[in-house]
């Protein structure tokens, strides 16, 4: 029996997301980016509403104005977002144990053995897909097939909401008739140069000798995208092992010189990433200030804390300690974030020291972070940024 992939890709990830916390948004041409008059920003999510206007991912916020000047623009929540995806991988990973997650909103199974658990492909899929839309309120799509990128493909295909299988030795029928643009690997100049030589198909592309295919992309591409046009990809889910490190970042909208505006982002910042830890039931051992300048010079500067810990308070208080060496370049910031690394499984140990004050963290913390998993990240954030060990929440 071959192996079989499900793909699944939620549906305008973060535009949807914003719709489940504001059903008013629904049905609207909605453009998740930042402001429209900020030079700076990107497209990151349009619904679908807004993309029959040509607007898509990764388009100047100022672009997706002029196609779709009714739109409504927000900046968007990514720690939200994270919070969704985290508990929607809890639900894929209820049906098996081999999963790979390809991004904040894609993620590959390796099902082969839980299809006799779940009464086989289809009735899997079917669970997976309600259960997202009984929890979240937001649709997926999910294809599947006997590789990845099949099954990526397909899902592509049957968006939004859709879900299709494709048979194993049914690969290279199934994506003969389809835009040779629709395959992993094919970008605009690729396109162009295969158009230029009549491949138009995918189909096409698979007839055409590899030879030929190497004057136009090299060797080592051709035989990439022979592989690819028939139907020829990997099968390995390689489940994601214990992280390394946590961390946030957010790049201004303008360059700021100002630490007092500055300092309150790190530590929503550094908060985010100790709420992390705590959700992975991890601790961490060195903190770590990142800054970009406005002459996109990047400097890190790195505290090692005595203990392990997952506290806000120790996190933030390490935090405060790395300002000064930051500030010494007296120049604009443009980005700033927070690593936490040194990770380990959190033991609950007892200290010796400061014992009843951390357990009454603990215990604060434990209370917070029930309200961000129902509420979302922003619901709650320590009221005393100026000083995290006093215990204000």
């Amino acid at each position: 029996m071959s192996r079989r992939i499900l793909h699944i890709d939620m549906d305008a990830f973060f535009a949807s997301v914003e719709m489940a916390l504001n059903p008013a948004l629904r049905g609207k041409a909605l453009i998740i980016g930042g402001n429209p008059d900020d030079v700076r920003s990107v497209v990151s999510s349009a619904s679908y509403e807004a993309r029959r206007y040509g607007v898509h991912s990764a388009m100047p916020v100022a672009q997706a104005k002029r196609l779709c000047p009714h739109g409504i623009f927000m900046r968007g929540s990514h720690a939200v977002y994270g919070e969704v995806s985290r508990r929607i991988q809890t639900i894929l990973e209820s049906t098996t144990p081999m999963l790979q997650m390809a991004s904040i909103d894609e993620a590959n199974l390796d099902i082969t053995g839980s299809l006799q658990l779940f009464g086989g492909e289809e009735r899997l899929a079917r669970y997976i897909k309600a259960a997202i839309l009984e929890q979240e309120q937001i649709t997926c799509t999910t294809g599947i097939a006997s590789n990845k990128m099949v099954a990526k493909v397909a899902a592509n295909e049957c968006k939004p909401d859709g879900y299709i299988s494709i048979a194993a030795g049914d690969e290279r029928q199934y994506l003969a008739p389809l835009a040779i643009g629709k395959l992993p690997g094919v970008g605009p100049h690729t396109r162009k140069a295969l158009e230029s030589l009549g491949i138009m198909t995918v189909g096409q592309l698979a007839a055409l000798p590899e030879q030929r295919l190497e004057r136009v992309v090299g060797q080592q591409a051709a035989v990439a995208l022979h592989r690819a046009a028939l139907g020829v990809g990997s099968d390995v889910v390689a489940p994601r092992g214990h992280a390394k490190s946590i961390s946030r970042e957010t790049t201004f909208a303008e360059d700021k010189s100002d630490w007092q505006a500055i300092e309150p982002v790190v530590f929503r910042l550094a908060e985010h990433c100790a709420y992390m830890l705590r959700t992975d039931g991890l601790e961490a051992k060195r903190v770590t200030l990142k800054v970009r300048y406005n002459d996109f010079q990047t400097k890190t500067f790195a505290h090692t804390l005595s203990d392990s810990t997952a506290l806000d308070k120790d996190i933030l208080a390490a935090i405060r300690t790395l300002f000064p060496k930051a500030k010494a370049r007296r120049a604009q910031v443009r980005l700033v974030g927070v690593a936490l690394s040194g990770l380990s499984w959190n033991q609950h140990q007892m200290r010796l020291f400061n014992r009843e004050e951390n357990e009454k963290w603990e215990r604060v913390l434990h209370s917070v972070d029930a309200i961000r998993g129902k509420l979302g990240f922003d619901a709650v954030h320590i009221g005393n940024v100026k000083n995290p060990n006093k215990e204000h929440k």
